[in-house]
């Protein structure tokens, strides 16, 4: 009796040693990844923070260039043509209609300024946002793997689970036959029950990894094709 439970104890340690060599990089679809770090791109809440950032400090290059125009002041002065030549007031008013610029020269130097502050705060604002369009490209991908690596995982792990009820079950039908002992029959159980433990954590951990790549992408795994 302990030679079967022994071979069966040695024939779960291989299946866990087969799980450990099973490779899902054949399982990567690289059109499906594009597809999903393009809608990440599109939809992920932060990228569109950003652009509205690097929108904004373009909006402030072009209200810095305008200010120029504060540099120049425009007025007039109107007086009757009836009206008497010699004005108490002000002795320079001459009757008929009078323009002036006047010019503040403080402010045309300070623009420029103001312009190349304005140019290079937007040029921040869009590195930001390339950055973080990598860090998010990245976090897409990784979490696809993670997602691909789970999915590999939760197939050995039923497999696993499988083939320990298998040899459980056998395991009955030999004590139920009075060919195997209570303790023989009692440790397969066991075995079984900690494969099926891990079936369902391998479960568990694949829906996380689902979960988290459809909040990246904004939509359901099942709607990208």
């Amino acid at each position: 009796m302990t030679r079967t439970v022994l071979f069966f104890v040695f024939f779960c340690i291989f299946i866990q040693m087969a799980s450990a060599q099973e490779s899902f990089i054949g399982d990567i679809n690289y059109q499906l990844l594009e597809k999903y770090v393009d809608l990440a791109l599109k939809n992920y809440p932060k990228t569109k923070m950003y652009a509205a950032s690097a929108l904004s400090a373009k909006a402030k290059v072009g209200v810095a260039k305008a200010t120029y125009l504060d540099a120049f002041t425009a007025s007039y002065n109107y007086s009757p043509s009836n009206a008497a030549r010699f004005n108490n007031a002000n002795p320079y008013t001459l009757n008929g209609l009078q323009l002036g610029i006047y010019f503040n020269i403080g402010i045309l130097f300070r623009t420029p300024a103001l312009v190349r502050q304005a140019k290079e705060e937007y040029n921040e604002k869009i590195y930001q946002a390339q950055e973080y369009d990598i860090l998010l490209r990245t976090e897409v991908k990784n979490t696809y793997y993670e997602y691909l690596r789970e999915a590999a995982e939760l197939r050995v792990k039923a497999q696993t689970y499988i083939d320990n009820k298998a040899a459980s079950d056998g395991l009955r039908y030999k004590f139920e036959k009075g060919e195997a002992s209570l303790d023989d029959y009692t440790k397969a159980k066991t075995l079984t029950s900690y494969a099926n433990s891990e079936r369902l954590l391998a479960e568990l951990n694949l829906l996380k990894a689902k979960e988290s790549l459809e909040a990246l992408i904004g939509e359901k795994m099942e709607n990208v094709k």
